[in-house]
Order: structure tokens, then C-alpha cells, then sequence
């Protein structure tokens, strides 16, 4: 049995079998928990309609699914054309360090570095200068405002803050620091996007 709110604030107890049927829900219920199904839009059904066409070979299994894997984030849209303004700022290749920080990050935007080492590896930093180089690409980001950067047990990287990179990036516009070109890409992948 369940408990049904009615509005003169007064509780009911319904079971289950006695509720009216619903038209195709999204949810899908048993006797006590209620789960809600992912909504197949237009979009996707035209894009697996599409992959179906082009690689009718190509299996479920072949496919990345957030789903089903463990180890994935979430990350903007905008972050190619990002990278690339952040390479144009320094000349250097910051962006691989902040796709990697990206990566790492969880919702709360909080980055442990546990092994600098591993972590300029991971970024595409290798041989006798790869602590130093990714040190130095960190020292970018937090310089143009991508990242913060607090010391701790570990060493003067030990956390990393992602900030919001749409806000740094209109910032760094303002002070004219962002190539003409790379910005209307960027302005024409959010309107893209509908995140303005």
C-alpha cells in the first residue's frame, strides 16, 4: 500500500491495484519504488536511425555508454573551441592540461592531485621536464582564470578548482585577450547549444 496526498492536506492510503492507469508513463513502477525511463526523443531516434545506416555492423557493445560504465564526466559542449582559446592565449598547449582536469573533475569542481607525475603523463607531458612543463600550463589556467590552484600535503598543486569557463572567457573577451574568430566560434556554439 502507498500513501496518496489529497489536497485538503488529509492522507489516504490506495493501494497500488486500485490506482487509475496512467497513458504511457515514463516511469515504471512496482509495489514500492518508482523508476523513471529515459525519454527517447526525435533527435535520438534520427541519430540511431543514422548510425544504423552508415555502420549496420556497429553493435551496442561497440559504443561508449555512460550507463552502463563507470568513469565518465560531465563536461561543456563548448570545451573544444575552449581549449583552443586557451592555446591561442599562452601559445602553449594549456588545453590539454584543462581537458584533463575536466576528466577528473566530479560536480563539485574539486581536483585532488595526488601525483603530479601522473598527472602531466595523463595531460600528454612525458620526459625529464613533464612535472615541470604541466606545473607551468596549470600556472596558465590559473592565471587567465580557468583554475584555482590551493597547496596542500601533496605539494603546491595538491587542488585544483574548475571555475566556470563560459564566465572566464567573457571576461578574457573584455580585455580583448580572446582572438575575434575563436570568439564568434564560441558564441556560435552556445546559440547552438541553446546555452545563451
Amino acid at each position: 500500500m502507498s500513501l496518496k496526498l489529497i489536497p485538503a492536506r488529509r492522507m489516504v492510503i490506495v493501494p497500488m491495484a486500485t490506482r487509475p492507469k496512467k497513458r504511457k508513463s515514463s516511469t515504471v513502477s512496482n509495489s514500492s519504488v518508482r523508476v523513471r525511463r529515459p525519454r527517447i526523443t526525435a533527435a535520438t531516434r534520427r541519430r540511431v536511425k543514422i548510425r544504423k545506416e552508415f555502420w549496420p555492423k556497429v553493435g551496442a557493445g561497440d559504443l561508449w555508454d555512460r550507463k552502463s560504465f563507470k568513469g565518465f564526466t560531465t563536461i561543456p559542449r563548448t570545451l573544444p573551441i575552449i581549449m583552443r582559446i586557451i592555446d591561442g592565449l599562452d601559445n602553449k598547449t594549456a588545453g590539454r592540461a584543462y581537458i584533463h582536469l575536466w576528466s577528473l573533475s566530479f560536480d563539485d569542481y574539486v581536483i585532488e592531485i595526488r601525483d603530479e607525475s601522473e598527472a602531466a603523463y595523463h595531460a600528454g607531458y612525458t620526459g625529464q621536464r613533464a612535472i615541470r612543463t604541466w606545473r607551468e600550463r596549470i600556472d596558465v589556467l590559473e592565471e587567465f582564470g580557468f583554475v584555482r590552484v590551493q597547496k596542500g600535503p601533496n605539494g603546491t598543486y595538491n587542488y585544483i578548482l574548475l571555475l566556470e569557463p563560459h564566465v572566464v572567457v567573457e571576461e578574457l573577451r573584455k580585455g580583448k585577450l580572446v582572438d575575434d574568430n575563436d570568439y564568434n566560434a564560441f558564441r556560435t556554439q552556445l546559440i547552438n547549444i541553446g546555452a545563451t
